[in-house]
């Protein structure tokens, strides 16, 4: 994946209007190949980025409270798949640190 495409990947699955986020918040779970897309841009993007004094603020847009999109009190999900969701935004936001260090 190269640096364009990993952008894309990032803003469709965080910010778009198909991302992840919108998934969850309709009720759909998390979309597991999406997830795995989006771990591999953010992946990708850190190497990019690493040696970088700035990212594009579109990008630092999209993990901007990323976390509060990840935990429900709508009785949507089972608390399996709340726990699920946790880890997953876990894994986003130490990779959002890393980005951004």
């Amino acid at each position: 994946m190269n640096k364009d495409k990993a952008l894309n990947v990032v803003y469709d699955y965080t910010i778009g209007d198909n991302s992840i986020l919108v998934g969850l918040r309709a009720g759909e779970g998390l979309n597991q190949e999406s997830y795995k897309l989006l771990i591999e841009a953010m992946t990708k993007l850190i190497e990019e980025y690493k040696d970088q004094p700035e990212v594009p603020k579109k990008l630092a847009l999209c993990f901007v409270d990323i976390s509060n999109y990840f935990y429900f009190h709508e009785g949507k999900y089972t608390k399996e798949e709340e726990e699920i969701f946790e880890d997953a935004v876990h894994q986003i936001s130490r990779l959002a640190e890393m980005l951004f260090e």
